[in-house]
């Protein structure tokens, strides 16, 4: 059996690849209940329902569940055609109905299950739209060979939404939570109707028995890429390290007695710093191979993760900003290789697979951390030099990836996944 086949061609142009990897990153990362709605709804589950640390991450654990599974989403996408598109009505789909799902949001109960279940519908929902924008963006990287640009432009956009969420989020904090849900059912109402517009994705004829044999194809596929799950085993070891995001909330607002505009602020500083991260890696991508990318950001994030041993009111803005550039720069190596790892005609799922490794070990990260401080009287400033030391030691894995996903420079031929070479294409196809 071949590695792959090749994708079908969607017909689409590098302007409109451009337009809905930008348009559906920015609205996927922000409309999250965990984004937009991470302020507005943890302060709500706080101070109204009386949530300790553990408890809330284990809430936002749940409730962002869907986004531990996205392979399921991916090879609906890339081999279960929905009328016969794998873009296209998909992304429609995960559009409208997380819109659908926010609406709920704000008009269930204040109560435990409910809010639950409305913030669980919307993240499973939007995880179809996201899957969707990681197919598009890995199959626009490989086919024009711009995988390090188009990863930067995604984070970027996340970037921006992180600069203007900080404000927004503890403004809406402070505020009715019929203002967040209103703003974020708005966003995925756009995103449908630009895709409506703008995903003109060709149709693929087919029958149930193709559509059978390709799954099945795909799924042989990824269970023989050793570049796809090097790379997803990669992505997990460096985001399990034990975290303290829910803690250091803890630590703002009853130790240090931040207010909730203030905790904005640093996020929107955050943002801005990460925006020119963005911008760095975009430039440096194109020098150097991502070997000395990973380890360069790596090391620097474990180093720079001991500067909250510090943490104050003086100190935060400045750590806050260089957390920005440092930790994007270490984000956009991984997701590099997250894309070049990906096969050809698996593009949602196998990149759907690393970003599940990604977010599962983010959220159990901080639910560790959470337990920690609860339930094991660890200080924050214990589990600041835990993280550190974890993040350091991933370092030593690096030399067991893939050489050939390393060795390449943005720009230049990869092998992707399944080990087919992608020659980059200079010019956009009309």
């Amino acid at each position: 059996m071949p590695p792959a086949e090749a994708a079908p061609d969607t017909g689409l142009t590098l302007r409109q690849y451009y337009v809905m990897v930008g348009l559906g990153a920015f609205v996927t990362t922000i409309a999250q209940p965990g984004v937009i709605g991470r302020l507005p709804l943890q302060l709500l589950l706080k101070q109204e329902l009386h949530f300790t640390a553990q408890t809330l991450a284990a809430f936002m654990l749940i409730a962002t569940f869907a986004w531990n599974v996205k392979p399921v989403a991916g090879i609906l996408s890339d081999a279960f055609p929905l009328f016969g598109t794998r873009r296209r009505h998909y992304m429609l789909l995960g559009s409208g109905l997380a819109a659908l799902c926010w609406f709920l949001t704000g008009v269930v109960p204040r109560s435990y299950w409910p809010l639950l279940l409305a913030t669980f519908g919307a993240n499973t929902f939007m995880v179809i739209a996201s899957t969707v924008m990681g197919g598009l963006m890995v199959e626009a990287g490989q086919k024009y060979g711009i995988s390090g640009r188009i990863t930067s432009l995604r984070q970027a956009l996340q970037s921006i939404v992180s600069v203007g969420n900080g404000v927004l989020g503890g403004y809406l904090a402070a505020t009715a939570f019929g203002w967040t849900v209103g703003i974020a059912t708005g966003l995925l109402v756009v995103l449908a109707v630009v895709t409506l517009l703008t995903l003109t994705e060709r149709p693929i004829p087919s029958r149930r028995h193709e559509v059978l044999r390709d799954a099945g194809r795909q799924m042989a596929t990824l269970l023989r890429s050793w570049p796809l799950w090097a790379a997803g085993i990669f992505l997990a070891l460096v985001y399990i390290s034990p975290g303290f995001q829910t803690p250091l909330l803890y630590l703002q607002t009853d130790t240090l007695k931040f207010s909730l505009p203030f905790i904005g602020l640093m996020e929107t500083i955050e943002g801005l710093t990460g925006l020119g991260g963005a911008l760095v890696y975009a430039a440096l991508c194109r020098r150097y191979n991502l070997r000395r990318l990973l380890v360069t950001a790596i090391a620097a994030n474990a180093v720079f993760t001991l500067a909250y041993l510090a943490y104050s009111g003086r100190s935060a803005p400045v750590i806050h900003g260089l957390g920005g550039l440092v930790v994007i720069c270490s984000e956009l190596a991984l997701m590099d290789l997250a894309v070049r790892a990906t096969p050809r005609g698996c593009e949602s799922l196998g990149f759907a697979i690393m970003m599940s490794a990604r977010n599962f070990a983010m959220k159990g990260s901080d639910v560790i951390g959470s337990w920690l401080l609860d339930s094991r009287g660890w200080a924050f400033a214990d589990l600041v030099w835990l993280n550190a030391a974890t993040t350091a030691l991933v370092l030593v894995f690096i030399p067991l990836l893939p050489r050939l996903l390393l060795l390449g420079r943005d720009g230049e031929p990869i092998v992707d996944g399944a080990g087919v070479g992608a020659a980059p294409l200079a010019q956009e196809h009309a």
